[in-house]
């Protein structure tokens, strides 16, 4: 018995048919076709890769420091004073917070993985922020970028963060309201200085030290007494005291002296000092 063999062009004929029969890439979690729903994302179709692997990490809430005595706000381990409006102020420090925690994810040929928003590429960041009470902020977070090489459209991921604002006592009111000094400048004069002098000196100095403020906030006059024909002022360091005598210095020719007063030990053992500068005046 014999068998025919089929044709070479029948052979063929049934390749091509098998390759048109071939079917499309496809979502491994939903199923959806490439082709309707667009490039897959690491096998899967844009919504469940979005799912997954949201392109925005945040934490739901982050608190935020305020000092309820002036005002000042805590951020990246410092404290920092208000110059505008307060609430102002606070939606911009609470943008610049939920910045430095945000995390974007970032795709490429070794794998993925989430960076800071500082470390992204190619992508966007946008904030809505609203005050609905003095204690919170609330944070909408938008990105928006091209995360694969691959992409034919950009994608966008949004997120909500509550910034809830703690009401505390900044070091410097800590230490303002305990009277607490480094140093004593006193003020005298060669005479009794004149009433008229003296609160004309006392306005200068208030200059110079709220010029010093702008500077570093850790300097301030604790208290002014009237004494002895002239001023003291309690101020929160020896450099601070040393700096307003050498402004009288300039400004009215004063002549400087100095001593220190043993107080006591630092906690490294250290003997600490508290010092007095004279500034006298030529009048």
């Amino acid at each position: 018995m014999t068998f025919e063999q089929p044709t070479q062009i029948l052979i063929r004929k049934s390749k091509v048919d098998s390759l048109s029969d071939m079917p499309s890439k496809f979502c491994y979690k939903c199923g959806a076709l490439e082709e309707e729903k667009g490039p897959l994302l690491e096998g899967l179709c844009e919504d469940c890769f979005l799912e997954e692997n949201p392109l925005l990490k945040v934490p739901e809430e982050v608190e935020m420091e305020i000092c309820g005595r002036c005002g000042a706000f805590y951020f990246e381990n410092a404290w920092h004073d208000l110059e505008g409006r307060p609430t102002e102020e606070y939606l911009e420090a609470a943008k610049e917070m939920v910045t430095s925690v945000a995390e974007v994810f970032e795709g490429g040929p070794a794998g993925s993985r989430y960076v800071s928003f500082e470390d992204s590429e190619g992508v966007d960041i946008g904030f809505k922020a609203e005050r609905p009470s003095p204690e919170t902020i609330n944070i909408s977070v938008e990105v928006r970028g091209r995360f694969f090489d691959f992409q034919e459209e950009p994608l966008s991921d949004r997120a909500e963060v509550k910034v809830k604002l703690k009401r505390t006592t900044c070091g410097v009111c800590e230490r303002l309201a305990s009277g607490y000094y480094e140093a004593i400048l006193q003020v005298r004069g060669r005479e009794e200085i004149s009433e008229e002098k003296i609160s004309e000196i006392f306005r200068s100095l208030e200059e110079e030290v709220g010029a010093g403020q702008s500077r570093s906030r850790d300097e301030f006059v604790s208290k002014v007494k009237r004494k002895h024909g002239g001023l003291d002022l309690y101020v929160s360091s020896a450099k601070l005291a040393r700096d307003l005598a050498r402004f009288l210095k300039r400004e009215y020719g004063a002549e400087m002296s100095e001593s220190a007063e043993l107080i006591g030990q630092t906690e490294d053992g250290e003997e600490n000092y508290r010092v007095t500068v004279v500034a006298r005046m030529p009048f």
